[in-house]
């Protein structure tokens, strides 16, 4: 099998290119920098410019599968100019692949995308969300983006291909991600939940995510799929083993909802918002996690 991976340099697109390549498999990626081209028998990399909109055809030469991960971080201040880029950078480097494919000969059978939970309304009392329980949607700017994103990839169907969405939870990985924005105040004995620390954390440890990208590709599974742990938990258990891994307690109050406001800004509703989503789904179609529970992380 050939992959072409976007944001293949990131926290899990890196993984990704790695579990593919360990498994006899051939990553090509994108990258906007000459100096970080290599070209090895199983990985090569490949130019594009987003904000261009060019890109070497030539990266979906012998492709089987695309997963399409690349888009500016939400971990940062929600600056009027950085919710630009990270709405404009999803956005665009989908519409670019979606032109590629259909400007091109091609071999592509299905592209894998990402997408978020935060796209599910914040709700602490709800039901776990399966994939099909929306709308209504969440009504933030994130579910936003989501909406957005996930709208786009639906040309991916006009191109002759598969279509997967992966809308991904709270990623636990020992650096990078959510994990180690939460992590923080915990690494300074700041550690506290936030909000009334009810709000519902569904997480997946990043080798489980990496797995389902994986075996969506592997048995051409096509459709939305949550990206999430079979166990969600609440926000001040999950700051509570955050802890108890770090070896560092978790005692003070919870860190009130307008605190947490004044310190991230709008980013904020990434960590107070309640998503209870399902891993039903990916379940049923027979994957199975390798970390279903969080003290098994």
């Amino acid at each position: 099998m050939n992959v072409l991976i976007t944001g293949a340099t990131g926290l899990v697109g890196s993984q990704i290119a790695d579990l593919f390549i360990s498994k006899g498999h051939t990553v090509h990626y994108l990258t906007t920098r000459s100096s970080a081209i290599r070209t090895e028998p199983n990985y090569k990399g490949f130019l594009w410019n987003v904000k261009n909109m060019t890109i070497d055809s030539s990266c979906i030469d012998g492709v089987d599968t695309i997963i399409h991960l690349a888009g500016e971080s939400v971990f940062q201040r929600w600056t009027a100019a950085a919710k630009e880029s990270i709405m404009s950078s999803r956005i665009d480097s989908t519409q670019l692949l979606i032109d590629l494919l259909k400007d091109n000969d091609h071999t592509v059978q299905q592209v894998i995308t990402a997408s978020a939970i935060g796209i599910y309304p914040d709700d602490q009392d709800a039901e776990a969300f399966k994939e099909n329980d929306i709308p209504p949607y969440a009504d933030n700017y994130l579910a936003d983006v989501c909406i957005a994103w996930e709208s786009i990839a639906q040309q991916f169907r006009e191109t002759g291909v598969q279509l997967s969405i992966v809308r991904i939870g709270i990623v636990l990985a020992a650096q990078g991600g959510a994990l180690e924005q939460m992590a923080q105040p915990v690494k300074y004995y700041a550690g506290a939940g936030f909000g009334n620390g009810k709000m519902w954390q569904s997480w997946i440890a990043i080798d489980d995510l990496v797995g389902i990208f994986y075996y969506l590709s592997e048995n051409r599974l096509e459709g939305v799929y949550n990206g999430v742990a079979p166990h969600p938990v609440r926000n001040r258990p999950m700051m509570e083993a955050i802890g108890k891994a770090m070896g560092k307690p978790v005692f003070l109050p919870n860190v009130p909802k307008f605190v947490m406001k004044l310190m991230l800004g709008e980013m904020a509703a990434v960590v107070l918002s309640s998503q209870h989503v399902s891993s039903e789904r990916i379940e049923e179609a027979g994957y199975q996690f390798k970390y279903p529970q969080l003290d098994q992380h």
